[in-house]
């Protein structure tokens, strides 16, 4: 390599030098400089997307301690004389689950065993919404089977009452 070189003409030499360092320059600028400042933009982009979310999750914390020394509203378990299976029986049926009821039966003190068949799954699924929240009464267990059409299911569900 150094006979090679030795064997250039001077303006030759100094060209292929000049050639060297501007592919050195541009090798660096290519490699090295630009990727590390596209990262740096992309970290700083991450940062100010972080930081905008940790003052949401600030908010937000401080918003639930607030909600949390607040009194929680007593659950509406409506006529406390209401039995449990009546009154999943009747919620059911206003929840347009009447024709998918096949069995209601009380299953001890605050807990009722009820099968559906062929029910639709949305609306057995915002049945048991509205019974949690406005009720309180919770699936303990629940068993689903698919049904013979889309969107149906059968299912077997255990309802729980908090005690009064």
């Amino acid at each position: 390599m150094k006979q090679w070189w030795e064997s250039l003409e001077a303006r030759e030499r100094r060209t292929l030098s000049w050639g060297g360092i501007a592919l050195a320059i541009i090798l660096f600028y290519f490699m090295i400089w630009l990727p590390g400042h596209q990262r740096a933009a992309e970290l700083e982009q991450t940062v100010a997307e972080q930081r905008v979310l940790l003052s949401w999750m600030q908010q937000a914390a401080q918003e639930a301690q607030a909600l949390r020394g607040s009194h929680p509203q007593p659950v509406n378990r409506g006529n406390s004389n209401q039995a449990l299976f009546a009154l999943a029986d009747q919620s059911a049926r206003q929840a347009g689950l009447g024709n998918a009821i096949r069995r209601v039966e009380p299953s001890g003190n605050n807990r009722v065993r009820v099968n559906l068949e062929e029910a639709s799954f949305d609306d057995m699924v915002l049945w048991l919404g509205n019974l949690k929240t406005r009720h309180g009464i919770e699936a303990h267990t629940v068993t689903i089977r698919t049904g013979s059409s889309t969107g149906r299911v059968n299912a077997q569900l255990q309802l729980e009452a908090p005690a009064s």
